[in-house]
């Protein structure tokens, strides 16, 4: 009966050569890959959908982007803010409702960019113009309820 280590091929099983073997497929992902879901190739269809006008370039985010600094000259924009209703250029009621709140287009979260559009919408449907005064008061109305 022999050794049954002796009939094996030296080569084959050496720990240091495996632990290089699995050092090298298990390698980080690089810091700028890309993590949102549209891809270059999504905007031509955004573009027709979204009626996203010609002039504007839009740029997919990369992990180095920081969402609450854009690059100068640009706007972080959501996917979901797009199908909520936000269109460029973006009406001088929501511009209007941003700077009251203080807050940027990246901070609306879906729902909030939902309502907002809606109300517009529906407010430019009546000939009247949506004014933080006037959501100021639906606001006071809805809460002392």
């Amino acid at each position: 009966m022999g050794d049954p280590a002796s009939s094996k091929n030296p080569s084959e099983d050496r720990p240091a050569q495996r632990s290089k073997v699995l050092k090298r497929t298990q390698k980080a992902p690089k810091t700028d890959d890309v993590i949102s879901t549209i891809t270059e190739d999504s905007f031509i269809s955004f573009r027709k959908k979204i009626h996203f006008p010609n002039d504007f370039v839009m740029k997919v985010s990369v992990r180095s982007d920081r969402v609450c600094f854009p690059p100068p000259g640009y706007v972080t924009v959501y996917e979901f803010s797009l199908r909520a209703g936000l269109r460029f250029p973006s009406s001088s009621e929501l511009i209007d409702i941003l700077t009251i709140c203080g807050v940027c287009l990246s901070q609306f979260f879906y729902r909030a960019m939902s309502i907002v559009m809606g109300l517009i919408v529906l407010f430019r449907d009546r000939r009247v113009v949506l004014s933080s005064e006037c959501l100021s008061r639906m606001g006071r109305l809805f809460s002392d309820a």
